[in-house]
């Protein structure tokens, strides 16, 4: 564990998207506020939180243009599509977004932050840990729901 608590705003704006369908996805960060001699300060940033409404493949690309070649970010994407026999799947799926790129000395705090965030998001069908975007190709999710 991190030591980062999961903040109030992001599980409130969890609920909302679990609950209430209010966005198609929440795309959020850990941002460093603070350091005190080698000891650095976190806290969870929502980046954005996009308009329910659309086309779930196009939404879904949309998302997927916005995460950074050099940073790392988290996404909770409300996934609904049909199957091919008919069969409607709609499942919550969490994303954790870490490029090889990313500073070496911020990959454990978003690893550890990650399995922290995973515990207290309940409800969630499918979690992932991605550092390309061939790893998150839509018909690959498509496939795995």
């Amino acid at each position: 564990m991190s030591g980062i608590t999961v903040s109030d705003a992001l599980l409130e704006a969890y609920e909302q998207v679990k609950l209430k369908a209010a966005n198609k996805y929440l795309l959020f960060t850990l941002e460093k506020i603070g350091a005190t001699g080698t000891k650095s300060t976190w806290d969870w940033k929502i980046v954005e939180a996009a308009d329910k409404g659309g086309d779930n493949k196009a939404k879904w690309e949309e998302m997927t243009g916005k995460l950074p070649e050099d940073e790392a970010r988290f996404v909770v994407f409300d996934f609904e599509d049909t199957k091919a026999d008919g069969r409607l799947v709609k499942k919550l799926v969490l994303i954790k977004w870490c490029p090889d790129t990313v500073h070496f000395r911020t990959k454990p705090v978003i690893g550890a932050s990650y399995q922290t965030l995973k515990n207290k998001l309940d409800g969630i069908a499918l979690d992932m840990e991605a550092t390309d975007f061939d790893e998150i190709d839509y018909e690959e999710i498509k496939k795995v729901l």
